[in-house]
């Protein structure tokens, strides 16, 4: 799904553009085109989802849009790019809590399988109507008048692993893959 002509493209722009300058993601992958431009300063490759695969390098950090509304094995989709994730996944989904919204799979079950591929830090609503006068991007926890009204939900998962032991092994593997790379 393009985002070239939807109005939330620009605030689903600036939390991966923000989320790649926190995280320092050099490298960044999507599975869709994520709105106008190159990326800013940070280039964004796309890969379709049927490309999603055991020979795609991994990046610093990988960008879903839209997961669940791809139907069935979503939550299998999402563990697979969290695998590809060295930093970070950022998760924009639908707000199954919107108002005559309910499409896909509730807050609940997303986070569920978004702990499993790391550390949720940060949840926010985009689409977010302008007359409650927010910008765009609330974050969680919102009042339940931005929870029935915000079209997208934004997750942002720390992949980092935190133990030595888990880092010596992420590097092994990086070197097993590419030996010709530091």
């Amino acid at each position: 799904m393009s985002l070239d002509r939807d109005r939330d493209g620009a605030a689903v722009r600036g939390v991966v553009d923000r989320v790649a300058a926190a995280y320092g993601a050099e490298t960044v992958l999507a599975d869709a085109e994520l709105g106008r431009g190159a990326g800013g300063s940070r280039g964004v490759r796309v890969l379709p989802p049927a490309s999603w695969g055991p020979d795609v390098r991994p990046a610093d950090m990988v960008v879903s849009f839209d997961a669940p509304a791809r139907g069935a094995g979503w939550d299998e989709y999402l563990l697979i790019l969290g695998k590809q994730a060295r930093k970070a996944l950022v998760v924009f989904a639908r707000n199954a809590e919107r108002l005559g919204g309910r499409s896909g799979p509730d807050t609940a079950a997303l986070a569920g399988i978004l702990w499993q591929v790391g550390r949720v830090r940060e949840h926010a609503y985009l689409g977010v109507p302008r007359l409650l006068g927010a910008s765009g991007v609330v974050q969680a926890p919102a009042g339940r008048l931005v929870r029935r009204t915000a079209r997208w939900h934004a997750f942002v998962v720390d992949t980092a692993p935190r133990t030595p032991q888990a880092r010596r092994r992420l590097r092994a593997v990086d070197q097993a893959r590419s030996p010709e790379d530091p």
